[in-house]
């Protein structure tokens, strides 16, 4: 005996297994989908109603997330000159609140929440910080660096990862699987040393 829910089941699964995708039951699956792609599909699933009163699938993967969150954290760096000096410690922060994102799958609404869980600064010199804090502005710094060479044109480059969850609207929450990370580079600057220049004043004082 035909099962029709069932086919309709595994339908919903092949298409939503590709990525941010789904369809109500009856549906189609669109002309660019290989169930192939299936093979290795991990991403979580939750069940939504539809606009028609009818059940959607909806899947949100790591890479769907990373795409919302195209701007990241966001990376200050402290301080903010063209200049850093290698005597000094070199702050930075970022921004660790949740963001709420929205998105539309099927026609449901979708609201994702991604908090960031950890960051990795990588400072441009051949070396790298990971932290659980977001660092703080001076004088309250959490994360600092100290260069030990000049330099020029330098950046900080920061990866932060995120863990997330989604809700569709009428289903549940159901967290993202998967590593979902976005990065954020500051503006370049040169990194250098403290000039001491001996003035004439300074010369007489000490009697030369």
């Amino acid at each position: 005996m035909f099962d029709e829910q069932a086919a309709r089941t595994a339908q919903l699964m092949y298409i939503v297994c590709v990525g941010i995708r789904s369809t109500t039951s009856g549906g189609a699956p669109t002309a660019d989908f290989d169930p192939a792609d299936c093979a290795t599909h991990t991403a979580p699933t939750t069940t939504a109603t539809g606009a028609d009163g009818r059940p959607v699938v909806v899947t949100v993967s790591a890479s769907d997330v990373a795409t919302l969150l195209a701007d990241g954290s966001g990376i200050t760096r402290q301080p903010p000159g063209a200049e850093v000096l290698i005597s000094k410690d070199f702050i930075v922060y970022t921004n660790p609140d949740t963001q709420v994102l929205s998105t539309t799958v099927a026609g449901t609404e979708v609201i994702i929440h991604a908090t960031p869980a950890s960051y990795t600064w990588d400072w441009g010199d051949e070396t790298t910080t990971t932290t659980t804090v977001p660092g703080a502005p001076w004088p309250n710094q959490t994360v600092t660096h100290r260069y030990t060479h000049t330099a020029q044109e330098v950046a900080t480059t920061l990866t932060t990862t995120w863990k997330a969850t989604f809700t569709p609207a009428g289903g549940t929450t159901t967290p993202v699987t998967g590593t979902i990370t976005t990065t954020n580079t500051t503006t370049p600057y040169d990194v250098v040393r403290t000039l001491t220049y001996l003035t004439d004043q300074a010369e007489t004082q000490q009697g030369h």
